[in-house]
């Protein structure tokens, strides 16, 4: 389905889909349970966006914002669509945290709290990003 969507094409990557939009694990970890959310067609422009799939996005952003609190307490979320390396609509999400979390045997620290994120990412072992991607995934 994302094909289009090169290093985020990769189906065990995809924690839920909707008709419009998939919400993606993003391996690079910024702060815990950041994901990227696609629009599942290509598409190079949000001018291009359709208003039914700008409807679905907020019900997807809102189960993944509150999937996200329940699992770690992220306090705050923030979505970036830069589109520059990538020329279809998605939009990069990063929980944010005013305090370390503790999850899987690892400590999360949001280095960039309060202020806005510089996407410097996280050495985090492949294991505990499994067990974030399959925590994310069930329901």
């Amino acid at each position: 389905m994302l094909e289009f969507a090169g290093r985020f094409s990769n189906p065990d990557l995809i924690i839920k889909q909707g008709k419009f939009w998939s919400i993606v694990f993003r391996e690079g970890t910024t702060t815990l349970g950041n994901v990227v959310i696609i629009l599942n067609r290509e598409c190079p422009s949000m001018a291009e966006v359709l208003p039914e799939e700008m409807a679905e996005f907020a019900k997807l952003s809102a189960w993944y914002e509150n999937k996200v609190k329940k699992l770690y307490g992220a306090v705050k979320f923030n979505y970036a669509c830069f589109m520059m390396v990538e020329n279809f609509v998605h939009f990069h999400v990063i929980p944010r945290y005013d305090k370390p979390v503790d999850a899987y045997g690892f400590t999360f620290v949001d280095s960039d709290w309060p202020k806005r994120s510089n996407f410097g990412k996280l050495d985090v072992p492949a294991e505990v990003k499994e067990q974030i991607k399959n925590a994310l995934k069930n329901d």
